[in-house]
């Protein structure tokens, strides 16, 4: 009886000693697990502190960026508007130079011998000089571009503009105010008048739309001139 107390008590004590034994370890497992769990919760916390600095960061620099777009569009705009003045600028001094085909309103004649006497030089000279006395912006004969540097000339029963023979009707195209131009033909003792007394056959036609193709560049010669500075 006595050993069978001392069996039973030594098996309660060794369960006990389990129990105590299992219990301390599950006390440090848990206490390992809130020590890590703690550590995982500082280095996420860190994470975060870390990822917010380069958001703030990042909206800095797309700030920046934005800035120096916003720069580039504005200075393309100056340039673009800088090319398209030129461009106009360019276009300007070809018109003036005759090396542009042009339009507008003005007055379209037609003149030719009518009797004994042709039309020579002078008389296409004469009125044309009497155009360039109103308002007249583009002159052309037979689509020959009149300009500072144009000839006409005789050259026996021909005329020469810009080195080309042109015959008979001769049509004269003038960009201008037609009212102006025509009335200063028809001035008493004025170009037509005269034209009259020779027995030319003239005709004038108002138009909205005269066009007046550009001169040959290959007859602007510039190869000798030099700009002075």
């Amino acid at each position: 009886m006595k050993l069978f107390k001392s069996i039973s008590l030594a098996v309660v004590c060794l369960i006990l000693g389990v129990m105590m034994a299992w219990q301390f370890s599950s006390v440090k497992q848990n206490q390992v697990l809130a020590q890590y769990e703690k550590k995982n919760i500082n280095e996420i916390f860190d994470e975060l502190l870390i990822e917010k600095n380069n958001n703030e960061n990042l909206k800095l620099r797309l700030q920046e960026l934005q800035l120096e777009v916003d720069t580039f569009k504005a200075g393309e705009t100056d340039v673009q508007e800088n090319i398209k003045a030129l461009e106009e600028a360019v276009l300007l001094a070809r018109i003036k130079a005759g090396l542009e085909t042009i339009k507008g309103p003005g007055l379209i004649i037609t003149i030719e011998a009518g009797g004994i006497k042709t039309v020579e030089d002078r008389h296409i000279e004469e009125l044309i000089n009497e155009l360039k006395a109103t308002d007249v912006q583009a002159v052309s004969i037979n689509d020959e571009r009149i300009v500072g540097m144009s000839e006409i000339r005789k050259a026996g029963d021909y005329i020469m503009v810009n080195g080309n023979q042109l015959v008979p009707p001769y049509t004269i195209k003038a960009i201008g105010d037609p009212d102006n131009m025509e009335r200063s033909l028809r001035l008493m003792a004025g170009v037509l008048e005269k034209f009259q007394y020779y027995e030319f056959i003239v005709n004038i036609k108002k138009e909205e739309n005269v066009i007046i193709p550009a001169i040959r560049e290959e007859y602007i010669k510039i190869d000798k001139l030099t700009p002075v500075r």
